[in-house]
């Protein structure tokens, strides 16, 4: 049995596919606001977490796994593959390599891979769906390691955010601007650059031209795969209407939509999009 394992900002529950081959599990962050603690799980009440975070004057916190949670994952039989949101942006990495050489000390003949990302949400999803093809096509530990971090450098993620509270209490937008940007319904676009971190590529206003923003962007980079994935913070509407510019946009491919899970709608805030592509 190989084992799949995840830091939450995957915004995957589960794995269909591969029960009998492949095993996979999340292991929550835990998003802080005031003093109430919110841990991303499947029983995680998400608009009651943004509301609080809206509402709220400080600025929230995040935990990231404990190495400990990872040793214990990394722990079950068979070749483990772990994936993390970038570690530009969270100390998920850090902490799982910290719990890999854990166990690495008790067992040293253990095939653990713990594969950075680079970036979340639907980029990492797409990776842990390559892992399970993998390992159903029968390739082996080395291979699909190999493919997997080629599969990373060739992804990329574009995000589309029209709420600014995180950033105006982190002090990256003025307080005045983020409230009108917000009112006039001004999206801020930023893509996930080589070093795992965001890039603002511009701003639109209105979601007709948000989306006719981000099919610019994605057809100047390039679509990696025949597989695109979107995930909205509360929002299936303009994630569908997404979804259809894009399948006009591209020729057979196949584009998924799926909710963020917590960190992810802590991060994209109510009504924002993340795309891999």
């Amino acid at each position: 049995m190989w084992h799949l394992v995840s830091d939450t900002a995957c915004d995957l529950y589960t794995l269909e596919g591969g029960k009998d081959q492949v095993d996979f599990t999340t292991i929550p962050f835990i998003i802080r606001v005031g003093g109430k603690e919110y841990v991303d799980d499947e029983n995680m009440p998400i608009s009651e977490m943004l509301e609080a975070n809206e509402t709220h004057a400080e600025m929230a916190q995040t935990a990231c796994p404990s190495p400990e949670a990872w040793r214990q994952e990394f722990a079950r039989p068979g070749p483990v593959i772990a994936f993390t949101i970038s570690g530009a942006l969270s100390g998920s990495y850090n902490s799982a390599c910290a719990g890999r050489a854990m166990l690495l000390e008790e067992e040293p003949d253990r095939q653990i891979e713990i594969i950075d990302t680079m970036a979340t949400g639907p980029e990492q999803a797409m990776l842990i769906w390559r892992a399970r093809d993998l390992i159903l096509a029968g390739k082996s530990f080395e291979d699909i390691v190999s493919d997997l971090r080629a599969a990373a450098d060739r992804i990329h993620t574009i995000f589309a955010l029209s709420s600014y509270h995180n950033l105006i209490k982190a002090g990256r937008v003025n307080r005045l601007i983020g409230f009108i940007a917000g009112h006039l319904g001004f999206w801020g676009i930023g893509i996930g650059d080589e070093k795992g971190e965001i890039a603002i590529r511009g701003k639109a206003r209105g979601s007709r031209s948000m989306i006719r923003f981000l099919i610019g962007e994605i057809q100047k980079i390039g679509v990696a795969g025949r597989q695109i994935v979107i995930s909205h913070c509360q929002n299936e509407k303009d994630a569908l209407a997404l979804r259809s510019a894009l399948l006009e946009a591209f020729r057979e491919i196949d584009v998924l939509v799926q909710a963020t899970r917590g960190l992810d709608s802590f991060y994209a805030e109510r009504s924002g999009l993340i795309v891999g592509f």
